[in-house]
């Protein structure tokens, strides 16, 4: 089997604990401050507002037609390519005008401006309204809960309750630090960058459970060993099956990124983040937030039984 990481390696890696919840403390802290002060750029599933799927003869210049378009109709206009290259949706953010009066300004201003393009037909409209969009935040923010729910109940009943803990602490710390990316990068917060974020919490859950299945194999196979040493030899045992997975899934996504073009490239954006910073956690943080939690538990029975 191909290792990158050899058999018997020991990195002392819960001896960095403290670096570690030191640096994470503080992307943590940075990343609430840009949630809660700046906020997201939320897409039209959020925000409200209209969704017109247009269709050209000719290929137009898409950096022109955001040029014209952002003139011609009031609010925010996004615009991205929909099947053919001759295929886009463009959207429009929520304003006073009527669905209709909004997909007739956006048809003229095209059929004005690229008339070198051929005819432009307008295939769908839709639009969606300030309150569907409160709706469809309300309920993200609630899968995003019962996704946590679920998993803090999935590894207390596999492993132990602190392990949900520990599971929970991470995924905490790498859904903030990949939210606050998404706002520095000034991606549009829609349904699809919000499966990311599920994939993401999916992902990174995989990784840690690995390492705590070896962790759970070792206490038992070891039960005179001190924990932070089975800790430590069981994140060294999975290592190279983390960089292995990490690395393969990576590498799909870039690609995605590259040439998936802008429908999914704040999918993409969002899973190579995801996947960076849970690999992390898996290795620095899940353990290590177990590891102390075990400590603190143990110091107070201690304290209760003098």
């Amino acid at each position: 089997m191909f290792e990158i990481i050899k058999q018997g390696t020991k990195i002392d890696f819960l001896g960095w604990a403290k670096v570690y919840f030191l640096v994470s403390a503080l992307l943590v802290a940075a990343s609430l401050v840009l949630i809660f002060g700046k906020g997201f750029n939320y897409g039209v599933d959020f925000s409200g507002g209209t969704v017109v799927q247009v269709s050209f003869e000719k290929v137009p210049d898409i950096e022109r037609m955001r040029s014209v378009l952002n003139e011609a109709v009031p609010g925010k206009v996004s615009i991205q390519n929909f099947g053919g290259e001759n295929d886009f949706i463009v959207k429009a953010e929520q304003t006073s005008d009527d669905l209709q009066g909004v997909a007739d300004t956006i048809q003229n201003t095209l059929m004005e401006n690229f008339k070198d393009a051929g005819n432009v037909s307008i295939e769908r409209v839709e639009q969606v309204g300030p309150q569907v969009g409160k709706d469809l935040k309300r309920q993200a923010l609630m899968a995003v809960v019962y996704a946590v729910i679920g998993i803090l109940i999935y590894i207390a009943v596999r492993f132990q309750f602190i392990y949900g803990l520990g599971a929970i602490v991470a995924l905490i710390h790498d859904i903030l630090i990949t939210l606050a990316v998404i706002i520095v990068a000034g991606v549009s917060f829609d349904l699809t960058v919000l499966a990311s974020v599920l994939t993401v919490v999916g992902y990174s859950l995989n990784d840690k459970i690995v390492v705590f299945d070896r962790i759970r194999e070792n206490v038992r196979a070891y039960p005179d060993r001190p924990l932070i040493q089975i800790m430590n030899q069981s994140i060294n045992e999975t290592l190279s099956r983390t960089i292995l997975t990490s690395t393969s899934t990576m590498f799909a996504v870039v690609s995605l990124f590259i040439f998936g073009g802008e429908v999914i490239n704040g999918f993409a954006l969002t899973m190579m983040v995801g996947i960076v910073v849970g690999t992390y956690s898996s290795i620095g943080i899940a353990s290590a937030s177990v590891y102390f939690m075990k400590k603190l538990i143990a110091g107070y029975k201690a304290r209760s039984r003098a």
